[in-house]
């Protein structure tokens, strides 16, 4: 008997450990959205898009050829036949796609059997195109990140060449006399100079107010896993809400105030995000 608990334990072991050293891939909002960015799906793992770090939930989600590939998600979606962008069935902030055995649908298929998915969110729009693949996988999650989460640029110093100057010529003289050797000088480097683009998270407040809204975000999603906050709910949306808020600069105070979140669900899923 305890040598069985012993195989089921080791196998436990194993399989969390290949779980997370499934491997991410990262994009954020403005790259989602400027480019046409590829993914591949691999037979057997799927893929997963998640929007968790941007405090967006996903409205609805279109696959241009469902005939090999399918999706679920961790939260509501809306009608697809209403029509309302800001209807209360939006939830979702993780959406998981799948191949399956390919379905004869009258649709045009490509020839390597790629289509678009295009996921509507309360905010914007993302279009991807996925591909079917198989073996292992190169990614199994696309996390979209918030641009504010950009890393800033690497600062390069440059190091100037030495500058070779000519003493001049002295008046001719009834002697020759030797030419003096050149003389090296060597300038003072330049002060370092970083072209940083507009960010308005680089402050220290902006900082803190986008930690506490991904905290926030990571600690809501956990309350929906444990079953302490339904999806949907009235005080899901009113976190979702507060999630927003911060993003945008609010305080903590003014995001609770705001969104009408009670203050300790609010401080209890801060806690929970950080852990």
């Amino acid at each position: 008997m305890l040598n069985k608990l012993a195989i089921v334990t080791t196998l436990l072991i194993v399989t969390a450990s290949s779980a997370v050293a499934m491997p991410v891939r990262t994009v954020y909002e403005n790259d989602a959205n400027s480019k046409a960015i590829e993914l591949k799906v691999w037979k057997g793992y799927g893929l997963t898009i998640n929007l968790m770090s941007t405090g967006e939930t996903i409205k609805q989600v279109w696959i241009g050829d469902p005939s090999r590939f399918a999706f679920t998600s961790n939260g509501g979606l809306c009608q697809s036949s209403g029509g309302d962008s800001d209807c209360a069935g939006g939830t979702a902030t993780v959406i998981f796609l799948r191949q399956i055995d390919p379905i004869k649908f009258p649709v045009t298929s490509s020839s390597n059997g790629s289509t678009q998915i295009t996921v509507l969110t309360n905010e914007k729009q993302y279009q991807f195109k996925i591909v079917p693949a198989s073996g292992n996988p190169a990614y199994t999650s696309l996390v979209i990140k918030s641009d504010s989460d950009r890393p800033l640029p690497i600062i390069r110093q440059r190091s100037p060449q030495p500058l070779t100057v000519q003493k001049p010529q002295s008046a001719p003289s009834d002697f020759p006399q030797p030419s003096p050797p050149p003389q090296t000088i060597k300038l003072p480097l330049p002060q370092p100079v970083a072209v940083l683009r507009p960010n308005p998270g680089t402050t220290l407040n902006g900082a803190i107010q986008r930690n506490d809204a991904n905290a926030l975000a990571f600690g809501l999603a956990e309350a929906g896993r444990k079953g302490q906050v339904r999806p949907g709910s009235t005080t899901w949306n009113k976190v979702q809400d507060a999630i927003k808020l911060l993003r945008r600069g609010k305080t903590r105070d003014e995001a609770i105030s705001l969104s009408q979140v009670d203050k300790t669900t609010f401080d209890q899923l801060l806690e929970w995000g950080r852990l």
